[in-house]
């Protein structure tokens, strides 16, 4: 009898892999242009914490192997870095920036209500001017 059971558990388990069905493909992948802050998705997830105030606390959980996430502050979306090509690093090109808002172009992927995105371009944040520059005096004539 035991060895029935076992012929019936592996029938079963053929069956059900033979009848799955295959992971539907990404959606197709579609360039963007994220304004959004370099986050330790760690912190945001599990403690809703982000901002300029905890970059040594990113940095240290990204030493310490965490993948970086960027956060987008209109939508609340949170996407997960991706790479090209396995064994790159996905920190690369936004590490520096850890905790700052950023611009971000790259390709975009969706599956199963994630988002991830592999950077191609990270534009640093712009000063903002503390006030207008005066106007230049206009030339006096000449006497």
């Amino acid at each position: 009898m035991t060895s029935l059971r076992r012929l019936s558990l592996w029938a079963a388990c053929v069956s059900a892999a033979a009848g799955a069905a295959p992971l539907p493909a990404a959606q197709a992948e579609q360039t963007i242009t994220l304004l959004c802050e370099v986050v330790d998705p760690s912190l945001y997830l599990k403690e809703g914490q982000h901002g300029p105030e905890l970059t040594d606390r990113t940095y240290e959980s990204v030493d310490g192997g965490q993948t970086l996430a960027l956060l987008d502050p209109k939508t609340g979306a949170l996407y997960l870095l991706l790479t090209e090509e396995s064994g790159e690093d996905p920190n690369e090109l936004v590490y520096d920036y850890a905790n700052q808002t950023v611009t971000i172009t790259g390709r975009l992927y969706e599956r199963g209500g994630l988002k991830g995105i592999v950077v191609l371009s990270v534009e640093p944040p712009q000063p903002e001017p503390d006030s207008p520059a005066p106007a230049p005096e206009p030339d006096s004539p000449a006497p």
